[in-house]
């Protein structure tokens, strides 16, 4: 058993349970009170001994230290409004509180790192002797063992419970310990005779800071700008809609991430020889299925396909013998011919790369309803395009 799990068991009952709210709640507090209290207690070690040996490097680290308590306090009160359950003013939870911590944190790692290379730069223009003996030397490379350890902690609960806030958290305590290494070489540089060296250590940890910071806000930004579901997830709702009776396809999928809460609205192809109730029957149970698996909230839409027809059939094979030939036409759905003692018209949707150009998408509409127009020259062919905010 690892040291992380063993924390939890002795901490958090039911913590393998890592889809509850609940336990997903205190597994974020939970590392959130670690990471205070350790890195409270290196912050004061890396002050003290900075001032004592005089080193702007080992000074900044502390602060360093000090902006990781913060960021944790950030964590604790973000998991705090993450569990709130939903009110009038946020029918859909609190959760997205969180993507708001892990920005708060990516601000300050960028903020103390450009202080952090201001000061440095003064010390290179004025260098200082650190007089670091081996003592201090040892403190720090214990520091540096202890914040990887925390580092790795966070990054285990945060892939746990698949919390951004806690890898943005286990990327600062890296950001602290891979600096503390820069600080080991810059004390114990100056200490041997080159004092500017002190001062090379400091931008280096602003520098990292800031790059870590970038990178921590660059991945929670998606999210809140609208990221798409991943392939992996969309191929796991197709696979569990069709392990239900009558299911013969799932397509325009849509979801919506708030932090822990999910929503997912999706059409569900079903034979139209089924009743108004047996489709609604389906419909409802698709949608516990969801919660009960994923721990999303669905709202499902029928869609009556004919599945014995053979002209349908015969349009179907028509449109998969085209899909190799473009790069943009990239599947179809909701296939349906309508007969009327007037005309004949085809209908259906048609997915379309998310990488094509508008441009791009117009000219294969045309041309795969002109390849439908020669097969089928009496009937009207109807296309639509699939809007990209939805997968199949």
């Amino acid at each position: 058993m690892t040291l992380t799990n063993l924390i939890l068991k002795h901490t958090i009952a039911d913590y393998e349970n890592a889809t509850s709210p609940r336990v997903r709640t205190r597994i974020g507090q939970l590392e959130a009170w670690v990471s205070i209290a350790l890195n409270g207690l290196l912050s004061v070690v890396k002050l003290a001994l900075g001032m004592a040996v005089n080193s702007l490097s080992l000074i900044a680290d502390g602060i360093h230290t000090l902006s990781d308590m913060v960021s944790s306090a950030v964590v604790l009160l973000g998991f705090r409004i993450t569990g709130k359950p939903a009110d009038k003013e946020h029918p859909f939870g609190h959760g997205r509180a969180e993507y708001v911590a892990t920005l708060i944190i990516a601000l300050m790692l960028g903020v103390i790192g450009f202080e952090f290379i201001k000061s440095a730069l003064e010390r290179l223009m004025e260098p200082v002797d650190v007089p670091a003996g081996p003592g201090v030397l040892i403190t720090i490379v214990l520091t540096i063992v202890a914040k990887a350890w925390l580092g790795q902690f966070s990054l285990d609960l945060g892939r746990r419970i698949e919390s951004p806030t806690l890898k943005a958290d286990a990327w600062h305590h890296r950001s602290d310990a891979i600096s503390s290494i820069l600080v080991l070489l810059a004390v114990g540089g100056s200490a041997m005779g080159y004092p500017a060296l002190d001062g090379i250590g400091g931008i280096l940890v602003g520098a990292y800071l800031i790059w870590s910071g970038l990178a921590i806000a660059r991945e929670v930004i998606d999210p809140l700008m609208g990221a798409p579901p991943s392939p992996e997830l969309i191929k796991r709702i197709r696979e569990l809609c069709r392990t239900r009776e009558h299911v013969v396809d799932t397509h325009d999928i849509t979801v919506h991430n708030y932090g822990h809460h999910m929503f997912m609205t999706m059409h569900v192809e079903v034979s139209d020889q089924l009743s108004t109730g047996e489709s609604h029957d389906i419909a409802e149970d698709i949608a516990a299925l969801m919660l009960q698996q994923l721990g999303a909230y669905a709202t499902v839409h029928i869609d009556p396909i004919d599945t014995e027809s053979e002209l349908v059939s015969e349009v179907s094979q028509l449109l998969d013998s085209l899909l190799p030939r473009s790069d943009v036409f990239s599947g179809f759905h909701d296939l349906r011919i309508v007969n009327t003692p007037q005309h004949q018209v085809i209908l259906f949707e048609m997915a379309v790369s998310p990488e094509s150009s508008d441009t791009e998408q117009q000219d294969t509409q045309s041309w795969v309803q002109q390849e439908l127009q020669k097969a089928y020259p009496e009937a009207e062919i109807n296309i639509a395009v699939s809007p990209l905010h939805t997968y199949r």
